[in-house]
Formats: structure tokens, sequence, C-alpha cells
């Protein structure tokens, strides 16, 4: 029955050539027109997440140490026995947005005092934590702050020469689950036509019932979506100078991860909806909501911290880990275990849900 299925969704799509074409070239176009418009962002008052180091012991240092701590403006994260590899490792896994290590005597103007460790996809947080940093050590001391500051990636320079632009690199995952979202509702729509029809009550006299009509459409979904989400990495690869070929199988894993994840949710929400015009409204709303929240439309440091903290609870926010810890923290496979587990654990769970609803619903 699976077979059956996946092979009935394939030619419906095969002999649509319109749907064909748009499923499989608008993927790379809406990748490219995010990352231009992004790469290059800067500018805004954000809510930021700083991790702190202080390795000097000089009077002005410990008392601006203290004062970051207990700002009102900046979040920071600061423990006495971290280093400047604690802070750049933070940093690095996005548990920080930047990172401050406070180095020197402010009052000794021949050597920078602080060092800023940044991603390079948040170049906007350096930006606006400096100006932060400038106000605060002029409305204390009037000291002029303009050569103390000394500016380092926390991905190191050997991942910065890798590509044009670090920052692609986020919207490689968020292009691909905000755009493989939007694809999966599409296919999974058709479920609802075969039950106001009948197909599915007929079909349902197979062993396998509702589990199986879904695990075939939920097949051809993810292979669809994988296909769409490569189609992005290999625009990135092309167009962007993103090292996708470096990490192929990791990459790989990502793109059937996300795949997964959408395909099932997809499924999911289309177990609930009793007519086409209910999908489509439902759908839409969901998709744009889970994208804002999640990161896909605007980089999730730039929200308020709730919202953040919010947006962890979006397969997008998990989509994107993906592809930035590979492509950007240099992360391996192993490393991202807990994100394969929701990526391709949560696919599975929704498919089954969605299976679970169905023959609910077909039996009634």
């Amino acid at each position: 029955m699976i077979g059956a299925v996946f092979k009935i969704m394939w030619l419906r799509l095969w002999r649509d050539k319109g749907a064909l074409v748009l499923a499989f070239v608008l993927p790379g176009f809406i990748f490219a027109v995010f990352a231009a418009i992004f790469s290059n962002a800067s500018g805004g008052s954000l809510d930021l997440r700083v991790a702190l180091a202080n390795s000097s012991e000089a009077p002005a240092a410990v008392s601006f140490t203290e004062q970051l701590t207990n700002s009102d403006v900046i979040s920071t994260t600061f423990e006495a026995e971290w280093t400047a590899a604690d802070v750049t490792e933070r940093v690095r896994l996005g548990q920080d947005d930047v990172g401050v290590i406070i180095t020197g005597d402010f009052t000794d103007p021949s050597t920078p005092s602080i060092q800023i460790i940044q991603d390079p996809s948040r170049n906007v947080a350096a930006t606006v934590l400096k100006g932060q940093i400038r106000q605060m050590l002029a409305s204390n001391s009037g000291m002029e702050s303009a050569e103390i500051f000394e500016t380092r990636s926390a991905l190191g320079s050997d991942t910065q020469s890798t590509m044009e632009d670090p920052s692609v690199t986020y919207y490689i995952g968020a292009t691909a689950i905000l755009f493989l979202l939007f694809s999966a509702m599409q296919g999974a729509a058709i479920s609802i036509e075969e039950r106001r029809s009948g197909i599915s009550d007929r079909l349902m006299v197979g062993p396998m019932g509702a589990l199986g009509i879904l695990t075939g459409k939920f097949v051809f979904l993810a292979w669809i979506g994988f296909i769409q989400a490569a189609i992005i990495c290999g625009v990135a690869q092309i167009f962007f100078d993103v090292p996708i070929l470096d990490h192929l199988g990791a990459v790989g894993l990502a793109c059937l991860g996300t795949a997964t994840l959408a395909s099932g949710l997809a499924l999911l929400i289309a177990s609930f909806c009793n007519t086409q015009a209910q999908m489509h409204t439902v759908s839409t709303f969901a998709v744009l909501l889970l994208s804002a929240v999640g990161g896909s439309m605007v980089p999730r440091f730039m929200m308020p911290g709730w919202l953040q903290q919010l947006g962890v609870a979006t397969p997008n926010y998990w989509a994107i880990e993906a592809f930035y810890g590979i492509l950007a923290r240099g992360q391996s496979i192993f490393d991202l275990l807990g994100v394969w587990a929701i990526l391709f654990g949560g696919g599975v769970l929704c498919l089954a849900l969605a299976a679970l609803m169905s023959h609910k619903l077909m039996r009634v």
C-alpha cells in the first residue's frame, strides 16, 4: 500500500508540469533572495545574551565586570572561572549571542582592553553591544572607548575564509524549513480530498489502514522535501561559496531530517481539517507563525528573550540548528544527536498521531 500511494502521488505531480517546475525551481530562488537580503543586515536594538569572562585584576576591569553583570539592558552570563575559550565556545554553539572578554586595564590606552567574540551571522549583535559598552563607559568616567575593542569570530579564521559570507549559512536551514513546510502542507491537503470523496474508506480495507495510507504519503512528501532542501544547498554551494560538499553526508542528513519533520507535521495538521479551504487557512497561519517565531523570517537573536525561548518549540529552530551547526560551527553528526532526535523523532511522532486521528475520522 505504501508503494502504491507513493506512486499515485508522484504521477499526480509529474502530470502537473507547472507544479513540478515550481516545486524544484522555487526553493533555490527563495533562498537566494533571503540570503541576499539578510546576509549583511545590521542595526537595531536587541535583547542580547552576552557571555562574559574577565582575565584582568585591574580595579577598573573588575568594577566594569560587575556593572555588565548587573546591567538591565544586557542579559549577561558570567562565571568567575570562565576563560576566553569558554566564552568563545558558548558563542560558537549559539548558547549566547555575543561574548565579552575583559583582558586589560581601561586606563592603558595602548592596548585593547575588551575582546568581542562574535558569530559571523550575528554581526549586528556585536555592533549593538559595542555601542552599549561605550555608553556605559562614557556615563561612568567620560572615557573615550574607541580604541579598547578587539573583535574576532567565534568560528575561527578558517571558517570565515571558506565562504563569501558566513551568515548566508543561517538562511539555508531557515529557508529550507519555511519552503518545505509550505510544500508539505499543500501535498498533505490531498488527504482531505480523499477522505471526503470516500477513496480513503476503500483503502481502509487493507491490513495497515490509515497508517499505511499516510506512510505512503509521508515517504513521498519527505522524498520531495529532501530534493528541495538539496536544491537550496546546491544554490548555496554554487552562488554563495558555502562548503556543502565538504560536509555532504551531514548536510544530506539535515536535508532528510528537515523534510521528515515538515512532512509529519503537515500530515498531522491535515488530519484535523475537514475541507481544503480550512486546510489552506490553517496551514498558512501555522507556517507563517512557526517561521516568524522560529527564526526563518528574522534571526531569533533579534527577538525579545521570551520569544526566543518560545522559538525552541518550532521546527524552524531545529532545522536552522542542524544546518548552521554543520556548516558554520563545525559540529559533527554526533554533536547534533539531540537535533536529529527532534527532526526524525518529531516527524515519526507526528505521522503516528496523524494516522490515529485519521483512523478515528474515517471510522465515524
